[in-house]
């Protein structure tokens, strides 16, 4: 990232967006990052600080007709890669990368849930819908994964991507009656991981928006 300071990512990361441009080489990275270590240590070893970021998903506009459909929210899953805690960029298809001072405060996939509950109700899809716990019945079953949540520095401009996918479970028959998957890419307007997680969470929104209006269209379609 262009803003990066010292210390933020692991080493061969460190102020690439600042640097890429002369520093075209793995090896080459990982010399001018040792260089910024070596350089923070001699200034005393100050580490850098940890921030901490949240998705920004802004609850939608409620709905006319409300279905009288009712469904259960299972806990949504996160790709392995996403949830480790930290912020996830890519150099390349096959590197993944991970900040070391830029992590969640919150679990992705738990603002994820939330937003697929909001904008689901929001639509009138269903009457009802109870995060699980357990005890609760329910018409349906949802079923969501974030699989994707990264920053792209390869292949063009600075962009952020997100992918959800939802299932749609019948509950008396455990039979998965809609399923579909979002992908969106955003692209980056600043260079610094607040702007990154900004695009994250347009990707996210979008991702889950069209989720939710392709469950909602389905099940209007039943009735």
């Amino acid at each position: 990232m262009a803003a990066a300071k010292a210390g933020e990512r692991e080493i061969g990361h460190n102020d690439r967006l600042a640097q890429t441009s002369m520093l075209t080489t793995p090896r080459s990275r990982c010399l001018a990052a040792a260089a910024i270590i070596v350089a923070c240590f001699a200034c005393g070893g100050k580490v850098p600080p940890t921030l901490y970021y949240v998705l920004d998903l802004p609850s939608p506009t409620p709905a006319v007709e409300t279905l009288e459909h009712t469904a259960v929210l299972m806990p949504v899953r996160a790709d392995k890669v996403v949830g480790q805690g930290r912020i996830v960029y890519r150099e390349s298809r096959e590197q993944v990368g991970f900040y070391e001072y830029h992590r969640w405060a919150e679990d992705p996939e738990d603002s994820v849930a939330r937003a697929l509950l909001r904008e689901l109700m929001a639509r009138g899809a269903f009457v009802r819908i109870t995060p699980s716990d357990g005890r609760t019945k329910a018409d349906f079953v949802l079923r969501g994964e974030l699989r994707r949540l990264e920053e792209i520095d390869y292949g063009g401009p600075l962009r952020a991507a997100a992918e959800v996918s939802l299932e749609l479970v019948d509950a008396a028959t455990g039979r998965v009656v809609w399923s579909g998957t979002e992908s969106r890419t955003e692209h980056v307007t600043a260079s610094d991981v607040r702007s990154v997680v900004s695009s994250m969470s347009a990707a996210v929104q979008k991702a889950v928006g069209q989720l939710s209006a392709g469950l909602d269209r389905h099940l209007r379609s039943d009735q």
